[in-house]
């Protein structure tokens, strides 16, 4: 355990925990950690056998999502979408399949471990329309009004700036693009004391918001049409406490 408390810690030293603990995932996904990484989880989640069988096991060893969003992020082809914190890209697999050969997909993490892994393994899989980039999801290198979807699995929790994440979301989406994603928040807010160290952020507690915040968090920014489309627990959601919401919203104007 990480015993260094949390409310010592800058954001830029979270985020270079992150870095660091997501970096570990990648290279060494065998390893223990206090929250769910590889196939058996995927698994769990929805993500068919059939399909990762065939794929190599680098696709999916690092996997460390909060959920599947694949039957509800409903793409269309020629689409443009940005998968927020990529890691070693099974999302940007099935990303990249939705959106076919003229659609395009882009990646980015913070982990230059992961963004390596990801390149590699579209590479083995012969995938020609996904480019990755290094980068954190709070400063984003993309122009505005770029892509028609903004997808995430996760990436909100890891960040200390969630506001700062969600705007730039906004900036790069085009007006009427949607974003749609996997999140884990809490049925209510957490006495800090239970939110003791940098592991307790590492499994989604730590950075938690509630489900209320985190929506009034959308609107503030300028998201419109926002739902809530199902919520589950599964492994992700160790903390009773915690709730991974599966979500959809809009940008229909500039704010």
């Amino acid at each position: 355990m990480n015993e260094r408390r949390l409310s010592e810690m800058t954001q830029d030293e979270i985020k270079g925990a992150v870095k660091e603990k997501y970096g570990q995932v990648a290279k060494d996904p065998s390893a223990i950690f206090n929250f769910p990484v590889g196939k058996t989880f995927a698994l769990k989640v929805g993500y068919p056998n059939e399909i990762l069988d065939k794929l190599p096991l680098s696709m999916y060893e690092s996997f460390t999502g909060a959920n599947n969003p694949q039957p509800f992020i409903e793409l269309k082809e020629e689409e443009i979408v940005l998968d927020l914190g990529c890691g070693a890209g099974l999302d940007l697999y099935f990303y990249a399949k939705a959106v076919g050969p003229a659609g395009k997909v882009y990646g980015v993490d913070i982990s230059e471990d992961m963004v390596n892994k990801a390149r590699d393994n579209m590479e083995k899989v012969g995938i020609k329309n996904v480019k990755i980039k290094g980068g954190h999801s709070d400063n984003l290198p993309f122009e505005d009004n770029f892509f028609d979807v903004v997808a995430s699995n996760g990436i909100y929790n890891l960040s200390p700036d969630k506001e700062k994440v969600m705007r730039e979301v906004f900036r790069v989406l085009k007006r009427g693009g949607r974003t749609v994603f996997c999140e884990i928040v809490l049925k209510e807010a957490l006495p800090e004391k239970v939110r003791k160290n940098i592991d307790d952020w590492f499994r989604c507690i730590g950075g938690a918001l509630s489900e209320s915040e985190f929506l009034t968090l959308m609107k503030k920014v300028g998201f419109e049409d926002i739902e809530v489309i199902s919520k589950i627990r599964n492994a992700r959601t160790g903390h009773p406490l915690t709730i991974c919401a599966n979500a959809r919203a809009y940008k229909l104007s500039e704010k």
